[in-house]
């Protein structure tokens, strides 16, 4: 018990899925109530809702696709987090979290947004940046270990989502919003560096 650490990587976690379990509570009406409210949509942003590309990023559509979002962040949070400190760390999910979600507004503002995807790749880019040559072992559709280099991870959202986006494949998945987190994670690496705050 003693070794049980409260990190922002596990309230992150935490939160997301308090927020799933209490949407499983609720009936159809509930949830369709908090998707318009919580979830991310041209709609709701026209109407006031500013909130919106924040909440988003704590709302799932399910429970693999919270499991797939929650792994991603739990293996780039911890490092992240070590490296950057608490208040950047959190600031740096967000901030991917909403530019992932804006841009995927800018492309198609009629859907629903939800999920913690965007603010996922933005990390995952962001610790590809910081160290691009670091052995890893990804594991393709869940079950396939695969060694690469870190930088690989990164360029392998980007061009996997990519691809889904033109081909259509899948086309319930916000592909511009894991683009837009990955390249503001990214971005915000270069630019933390330029200023010398990441070494």
């Amino acid at each position: 018990m003693n070794n049980f650490r409260i990190t922002a990587t596990k309230a992150l976690i935490g939160v997301n899925v308090l927020v799933f379990v209490f949407a499983e509570m609720l009936d159809r009406r509930g949830r369709i109530i908090m998707d318009d409210l919580f979830g991310l949509s041209g709609d709701g942003l026209i109407s006031g809702m500013v909130w919106q590309p924040v909440t988003y990023q704590f709302v799932h559509a399910g429970f693999f696709h919270l499991l797939v979002n929650m792994l991603g962040l739990w293996f780039a949070g911890n490092i992240l987090e070590r490296l950057l400190g608490v208040p950047r760390f959190v600031l740096l999910y967000l901030l991917t979290g909403v530019a992932g979600g804006l841009l995927q507004m800018l492309y198609d503002s009629n859907t629903v947004l939800v999920g913690a995807s965007g603010s996922v790749c933005g990390l995952i880019a962001a610790f590809s940046t910081l160290y691009p040559r670091m052995p890893i072992t990804a594991l393709i559709f869940f079950v396939i270990p695969v060694r690469m280099q870190a930088m690989w991870l990164g360029i392998g959202v980007v061009v996997i989502s990519a691809i889904l986006l033109v081909s259509g494949l899948f086309g319930n998945i916000g592909n511009v919003a894991h683009i837009g987190g990955a390249v503001a994670g990214f971005a915000w690496v270069r630019i933390a560096r330029y200023r010398r705050r990441i070494y």
